[in-house]
């Protein structure tokens, strides 16, 4: 899990991770943007600000570009992918990534056969 993918802070490191993880014998990858709901968006802007006051105002429009003008989403299906310019080339890249590391590799088989031997006609709860 790529978690959470910042643009201009980790956002460029999508493509060596994932060549990483794929070498490390990962089936996949997934991913989130970030988003920085109650407190976390304070929290959050204080240390970028302090840490980085450079890139702080770029980072949080950016941010908020993926959010529709807010540092937090919570609609369901667009919260950890964003919306918006930015988090597409995000979500782009992980395509990417996915094809170019990923396209030879596929995941095993399921095993339903055990699942024969605990059934008995009604699942059991308990």
């Amino acid at each position: 899990m790529l978690a959470p993918i910042i643009p201009s802070i980790n956002s460029h490191e999508i493509l060596p991770i994932a060549k990483t993880v794929s070498e490390a014998a990962a089936l996949n990858f997934a991913h989130t943007i970030v988003r920085l709901n109650g407190a976390n968006g304070e929290i959050f802007t204080d240390w970028i600000k302090k840490t980085m006051p450079e890139s702080a105002d770029k980072v949080l429009r950016q941010i908020e570009d993926c959010h529709g003008g807010s540092l937090n989403e919570s609609k369901f299906g667009k919260r950890m992918r964003g919306e918006g310019q930015i988090a597409k080339q995000i979500n782009d890249l992980v395509k990417f990534a996915r094809l170019k590391y990923f396209k030879e590799i596929q995941l095993p088989t399921l095993n339903t056969k055990l699942h024969a031997l605990y059934k008995d006609g009604q699942l059991k709860l308990f």
